[in-house]
């Protein structure tokens, strides 16, 4: 992608990169990574045993992504990212980049490419900021709410393609179509006003070419 950045990031870059790369890759999350989805039935990582140490791990590898995508390098670097390591990012360095109205996220990520995980989303501060009409699914959800999601995520060539398996919003089924205008809602930009459409194939940031997806890890080819 011809991005050249020189040094380490600070923290707010390593934010954005970050979330960037879960919200293109699942989002989860993510969106934002901001992973919102369904927890798996796997080997649950505790909150009480995630570390600021953990969330350090994950800084310096999002630091050596954004280095190697201005390298031009022809060989494939490959970034194992530790669900772990994800989680404490958030729940500690990152916590105070979140969108405005996201808390507490959790990201899950499962076998076959399952992406799942969970967010507190305050729905109030989402719709004083969208102009939507009555046809706008978020225009009828109110409150500090729990949305939990899972998906599917297929990754190759530069692309992620997601197929969202379920969604519910404090407990109820919705249709796929609200985390769908969440996810769009939480990645506007200047650059991108419609923002990230999770039923389209979405572009890898950073000259990533593909996301290898196992049971609690995501690894990062370049």
């Amino acid at each position: 992608m011809g991005i050249k950045l020189v040094g380490r990031p600070c923290r707010r870059e390593t934010a954005a990169v970050l979330a960037g790369v879960l919200r293109r890759a699942a989002a989860t999350g993510t969106m934002a990574g901001i992973g919102v989805a369904t927890l798996v039935a796997t080997a649950v990582q505790s909150s009480d045993t995630l570390t600021p140490k953990d969330g350090a791990r994950l800084e310096q590898k999002i630091s050596a992504i954004v280095r190697h995508s201005g390298t031009g390098a022809p060989e494939a670097r490959l970034t194992p990212l530790l669900e772990s390591e994800i989680n404490a990012f958030l729940m500690f360095q990152g916590a105070l980049q979140l969108p405005i109205g996201i808390t507490h996220p959790v990201l899950r990520i499962g076998e076959a490419g399952l992406v799942s995980g969970e967010a507190v989303v305050d729905l109030d501060v989402v719709r004083q900021q969208r102009e939507g009409g009555w046809l706008d699914p978020l225009q009828y959800l109110s409150g500090r709410i729990s949305v939990v999601a899972s998906a599917t995520v297929r990754s190759g060539e530069g692309m992620a393609r997601v197929n969202i398996r379920s969604v519910t919003v404090s407990g109820v089924p919705v249709p796929v179509q609200v985390l769908r205008e969440l996810v769009r809602h939480y990645t506007r930009s200047v650059d991108d006003p419609d923002g990230t459409r999770l039923d389209e194939p979405i572009p890898l940031p950073y000259r990533i070419s593909e996301l290898r997806l196992s049971l609690g890890r995501a690894v990062i080819v370049q």
